[in-house]
C-alpha cells in the first residue's frame, strides 16, 4: 500500500480552539488565518514595507491550505493592510489598515507654514524615538544606522537621493526605538514626510552649508544612540529638528507677501 501524501489540515489552522464570529458562528479558516497575520503585524513580526513569505511557506507554517492563505491575503489587501508588489509577493502596509490622505501631502508641499507645523510635530515625536532608540537599539540596528549614515553623506552619492537617504535614516531610528506603534505611524506618514524632506533639501535649503549642518546633526544623533545615552540622543534630535524649524520659520518671515 502506498503511503498517503500529507495534506495540510485546515481544522488546525492558526488556532487550536474553535473561534466564532460576532454572530457566534465558527470562523472560516481564511478568517482565522487573516486574524493570525494581523496578530503578527501587531507584534512586529512583519513591519510595514516588508514582504510576507510566499503562500506555500505561510500555508506550511500555519498548517492550512494555500487556498485559505490566498483568501486571507486577499481579505487583508481589500482592507488596506497589504498590497501586491511588482515582481510578485505581498507587502505589509500598516497594522491599522489606513493610509494617509493625499491631501495632507499637498498641504505640506504648498505651504511653508504647514511645513513648519509638520516639523514641530516631528520634533515632538522623533525626540521621543531617539531616546527610545538609545535604550533599545540592537547592535545590528546600530550597524545599519552607521551604514545608512555613511551612504547618505557620501560626497560621491548623487544629489537626487538626498531626501530619500535622509528619510531612510530617520526611519531606521524609528525601527531602533523598539516601538511597533511608532514605526507604523511613521510608515503611515511616509509620503507626507518624504514630501517635507524634498521641500527642505531641494527647494528651501539646498547647498553645501545646509548639507554640512545636517551631516553633523545626524552624526551627533547616531553617536548618542550608540553610546546608549538617552538624554544626549533626545537633545541631539531636538537640536537637529529645531535648527530646521528655525530655518523654515526664517524663510517664511522673509517670503514676499502679496
Amino acid at each position: 500500500m502506498q503511503p498517503t501524501p500529507h495534506t495540510p489540515r485546515d481544522d488546525n489552522s492558526a488556532s487550536t480552539t474553535t473561534e466564532t464570529d460576532n454572530d457566534g458562528r465558527p470562523k472560516r479558516v481564511a478568517d482565522r488565518v487573516a486574524d493570525a497575520l494581523l496578530a503578527k503585524f501587531a507584534a512586529g513580526a512583519y513591519l510595514p514595507g516588508e514582504r510576507l513569505p510566499g503562500e506555500r511557506q505561510l500555508a506550511e507554517d500555519m498548517n492550512v491550505s494555500r487556498v485559505s492563505v490566498r483568501a486571507a491575503l486577499q481579505k487583508l489587501k481589500t482592507r488596506g493592510y497589504l498590497r501586491a508588489v511588482q515582481g510578485g509577493g505581498t507587502e505589509v502596509l500598516s497594522s491599522t489598515g489606513i493610509e494617509m490622505d493625499v491631501a495632507m501631502t499637498d498641504l505640506v508641499r504648498g505651504s511653508i507654514t504647514n511645513l513648519s507645523d509638520l516639523m514641530e510635530l516631528r520634533r515632538t515625536l522623533e525626540t521621543w524615538a531617539a531616546r527610545r532608540a538609545a535604550e533599545n537599539a540592537t547592535d545590528e540596528q546600530l550597524a545599519e544606522l552607521r551604514s545608512s549614515f555613511a551612504r547618505a553623506h557620501d560626497p560621491r552619492r548623487a544629489v537626487k537621493y538626498r531626501a530619500e537617504d535622509d528619510h531612510r535614516l530617520h526611519m531606521m531610528i524609528a525601527k531602533a526605538s523598539g516601538s511597533i506603534i511608532y514605526y507604523h505611524l511613521m510608515k503611515m506618514l511616509h509620503d507626507v514626510l518624504h514630501t517635507a524632506l524634498d521641500e527642505i533639501r531641494f527647494h528651501i535649503f539646498a547647498g553645501p552649508q545646509f548639507d554640512d549642518m545636517v551631516q553633523n546633526h545626524h552624526q551627533a544623533i547616531i553617536e548618542a544612540i550608540a553610546a546608549r545615552d538617552p538624554d544626549r540622543a533626545e537633545k541631539a534630535m531636538y537640536d537637529h529638528l529645531g535648527a530646521v524649524i528655525a530655518h523654515v520659520t526664517e524663510r517664511n518671515k522673509n517670503r514676499p507677501r502679496n
